[in-house]
């Protein structure tokens, strides 16, 4: 009869166990009836198991969440890229009625010669000897220089508006005699 009593007591706590995980794991987005049998046969280790394990609810919402911000950001950045476009495509336009009107092209960069541009001219100059660096002087002292022969075609000269360091004889407004 004790056996009975032992057997009974143990199925009571088995039962209860069951009904708790059950309980638990659908609360966590487990399923009930597997959490019963695992709670009924482990008892407490199964119930420690289930607290142990992440909340299954809990993973989907925030999952959701992380769905619903990114498409609302690929929303925006469509968008976004939507707005520039019709932006872009308006100083387009606006880019091709004053080249109409002014008869230019700016569509292909311009290509680079050796002459200079007219504002060069007026520039402060300056040109190498060796490793040093002389200058400022005015685009006159630069041809006097040269007909001195003091520098030579060869000589690199700058001035600011310039991308780099350009020999002497490329230059054509800096080649002529002096004025």
């Amino acid at each position: 009869m004790l056996a009975n009593t032992e057997v009974t007591v143990n199925l009571g706590i088995g039962l209860v166990f069951g009904i708790v995980c059950a309980f638990v794991a659908s609360s966590r987005g487990r399923s009930p009836v597997g959490w019963f049998f695992l709670g009924a046969f482990l008892s407490c280790i199964a119930l420690v198991l289930l607290l142990v394990m992440p909340d299954l609810k809990q993973e989907e919402a925030k999952t959701r969440r992380h769905q619903l911000e990114n498409r609302r950001l690929r929303e925006q950045l469509a968008k976004e890229r939507q707005v520039a476009d019709q932006r872009h495509q308006h100083v387009e336009r606006r880019l091709g009625v004053h080249d109409q009107a002014l008869g230019l092209d700016t569509t292909e960069p311009p290509q680079l010669t050796g002459a200079t541009p007219p504002q060069l001219t007026n520039a402060a100059w300056y040109y190498a000897r060796g490793n040093e660096r002389l200058g400022p002087v005015t685009a006159e002292t630069i041809r006097h220089l040269m007909q001195a022969k003091a520098i030579s075609g060869s000589t690199l000269v700058w001035c600011e508006g310039m991308k780099d360091w350009a020999p002497l004889s490329t230059i054509d407004d800096l080649r002529g005699d002096p004025a």
